[in-house]
């Protein structure tokens, strides 16, 4: 071995062992030099200890080591390090290396060789078969019967050893040129590194699934690959006394179901098993002592003298939490990789659920026949000033609540009645004298109730009283407050949604709040339901940068706002548009009006509507050449079928169309494409076919508002 390199043994040549134990411990006491057998504090316990039980002392093999009697710590100056710095082996390596100045290199070569048998043979079979341990488990692990090897020491020196029927050789391929050689018939020595041993050692690891019911931490190589034979997963480190790494433990519980201890039954394995399950929290696995009496200690054993799992006396305790102990969570684990527990948790999940029949979750709210709302959703309704949007939505909510013995009719809208819902509504505009108050009133009346009446299913808050940079905060406690109140599903409304937040152009706050939504619909039995204006002007565009990340999100998006006659003016007709959705078909346009006498949406009647179509086809007003785009191009089509299909509509002139087409491409006249996207119309020749297509307007791109 190249005594220049960082290696363990290098370090322990270069340093006094006393010395190192005083630099590192020096901060949790006020002793002085520490002596061997002086108690401190335990410095890994995040409270001092009421009696100190933690000192360093010589080992019998003349090495200065750790140990508390009462929380069973123990160890090594470089499991000290890797306790302390929260770090892995090769990092306490290099730690100790640049406080002591050692001036060790990270050069590495290799210092063995060794020769591999073809093949598994009867003969080297004969060690393994007794455990239930096949060929074809052990190539799966990667095991490798071994002819000999030599290793080679710092003076040239090569020592070699040769496998044979009385003292086999077997090697643990652990990555390209290091092997981890067993000799379970050897008295010392049993086993030895070759090459560069791994920072975090883990046994088993590559060969486990994805995800899994159950997966044991057991004490030796020869353990996991017994209780792969007998069709359990397992892993191990280098020994039951290693420092398992926080990270390991932490992606085992998010893969598997039950990650469970199981070490040897001797001290040191009852030891080291209690010690893990109490610093992780998980449950341990005891053999029964019958298996001392004769002559087994591990779960190797156990199999091989016939015994099995479902064996009465096999115990399984549930984690123990010593008193003062710190519980390892995922908060404290490597600073790489702090969200892969929650990604593989995440993983195993879906893959459970997608390998279930799936039931296309039925809709919480009808429209017609068609279903309009779902659970665990996010929808939008969005529209111009003054086009009754919140009517709209409280004709949504009373049909959401509507008394199943009421008998009204609500645009057409009705709940599904096998589905139970809770309505919490939030408004943010409408005075707390009058007009919030009056439009409570008007959800309870068209769903059936006296306006004394107070549903349990429905809840309502203003937060017109709470400052702006407070809104987002007092809305995240009112939702917590809600997942608490009610047991079934809830539909939150916020009207408007933009007020929520303190400033819906920034992406900060946006985001924020679509993150609060997105958590909630995903852990919770929660529907949302957010009003939102539309920019002044012609494009149909939500307000600002929430608006568009909304209509990103939603599920469903509706646009409300009042048709326009040739002139384009404003008329009472309503036209109420899906702009998204993700429930099929697009659904075809639906029409209301303004009631006074209802003070409320009413359906628009036939003749109603068809005025309204004639006054818009007397002129192929551009406007409505874009809004009519909108519906019919969901992808490319063909020119002369769009001219045709538009010149029926507007009763006018295939050539005025062409001429109304041509103007849109000129002046890039922003259209909403089927998901809602702002887009500009595209002309393409393919052959002598001519194509239109809508292009989503990108980032940064020009737009051009027409002023018509």
């Amino acid at each position: 071995m190249n005594p220049d390199i960082i290696t363990k043994e290098n370090i322990l040549d270069n340093i006094e062992l006393l010395d190192a134990f005083n630099y590192y411990l020096q901060p949790y006491h006020n002793k002085g030099t520490l002596q061997q057998g002086q108690n401190i504090s335990n410095p890994f316990l995040t409270e001092k200890q009421k009696t100190p039980s933690f000192n360093i002392y010589k080992s019998s093999s003349g090495d200065w080591r750790f140990k508390d009697f009462a929380t069973e710590d123990q160890g090594s100056i470089f499991d000290l390090v890797m306790r302390l710095k929260q770090c892995d082996f090769k990092e306490a390596l290099a730690i100790i290396q640049n406080d002591f100045n050692l001036n060790l290199s990270n050069d590495t070569k290799e210092d063995f060789e060794i020769q591999l048998k073809a093949s598994w043979n009867n003969s080297d079979l004969l060690y393994w078969l007794p455990y239930g341990i096949s060929s074809s488990t052990l190539t799966h692990y990667k095991v490798h019967p071994i002819q000999q090897y030599t290793r080679i020491n710092a003076q040239k020196k090569h020592n070699s050893f040769i496998s044979s029927k009385e003292k086999p050789l077997y090697g643990y391929a652990i990555a390209q040129r290091c092997y981890k050689i067993y000799s379970p018939l050897t008295k010392h020595f049993r086993f030895t590194w070759l090459g560069n041993k791994p920072d975090s050692y883990v046994f088993g690891y590559q060969q486990l699934p994805k995800t899994g019911n159950r997966v044991f931490i057991t004490g030796g190589e020869k353990d996991v690959l017994s209780l792969y034979a007998h069709n359990e997963f397992a892993v191990c480190f280098n020994s039951e006394t290693a420092t398992p790494p926080t990270t390991i433990i932490e992606d085992l519980k998010a893969r598997f179901d039950t990650v469970i201890v199981l070490y040897d039954i001797d001290a040191t394995g009852i030891s080291q098993s209690n010690k893990l399950s109490s610093n992780f929290g998980l449950p341990r696995m005891e053999l029964p002592q019958k298996l001392i009496s004769k002559g087994g200690k591990d779960i190797a054993d156990f199999f091989k003298l016939g015994y099995t799992l479902q064996d009465p006396e096999v115990l399984l305790h549930a984690p123990t939490i010593q008193q003062n102990a710190h519980l390892v969570a995922t908060n404290t684990s490597s600073k790489e990789n702090d969200y892969i527990p929650l990604l593989l948790k995440t993983q195993k999940e879906l893959t459970q659920r997608k390998a279930k029949l799936i039931h296309k979750v039925p809709p919480l709210l009808f429209h017609k026949d068609i279903g309009i709302l779902y659970p665990r959703t996010i929808n939008v309704i969005q529209g111009k000033a003054g086009v009754h949007k919140s009517r709209l939505a409280e004709t949504i909510c009373s049909a959401l609540i509507k008394k199943e013995s009421w008998d009204t009719d609500l645009l057409n809208f009705r709940k599904n009645t096998q589905q139970a819902v809770s309505i919490c509504y939030v408004d943010t505009e409408r005075n707390l004298t009058e007009q919030f108050p009056y439009a409570l009133q008007q959800i309870l009346k068209k769903a059936g109730y006296q306006r004394e009446d107070t549903p349990k299913d429905f809840d309502y808050i203003s937060l017109l009283q709470v400052p702006r940079k407070d809104r987002f905060s007092a809305l995240t406690s009112y939702i917590k407050r809600v997942k608490q109140m009610y047991a079934g599903h809830v539909i939150i409304i916020l009207d408007v949604i933009t007020d929520c937040i303190q400033d819906f152009n920034r992406s900060s706050d946006s985001m924020q709040l679509i993150d609060l939504m997105n958590d909630s619909i995903n852990s919770e039995d929660v529907t949302f339901l957010a009003l939102i204006h539309e920019n002044p002007g012609s494009a149909d565009k939500a307000r600002g940068h929430l608006g568009t990340e909304l209509l990103n999100k939603a599920t469903t998006a509706i646009q409300i706002g009042f048709e326009k006659d040739s002139n384009r003016r404003p008329t009472d007709l309503i036209v109420l548009n899906i702009l998204k959705f993700r429930g099929g078909k697009r659904p075809e346009p639906f029409y209301m009006k303004y009631c006074e006498q209802t003070n409320g949406l009413v359906e628009a009647d036939a003749d109603h509507i068809e005025e309204s179509a004639r006054s818009r086809r007397t002129k192929a007003d551009l406007f409505e050449i874009q809004q009519q785009i909108s519906r019919l191009l969901r992808s490319s089509i063909q020119g002369r079928t769009l001219v045709e299909e538009l010149a029926a509509y507007f009763d006018c002139s295939e050539r005025t169309i062409r001429e109304r087409l041509q103007e849109c491409i000129d002046k890039r006249a922003p259209i909403a494409n089927g998901k809602g996207i702002p887009s500009i119309l595209q002309k393409k020749k393919e052959g002598k076919e001519v194509f239109y297509s809508l292009a989503p307007i990108k980032r940064g791109q020009k737009q051009k508002t027409l002023e018509l």
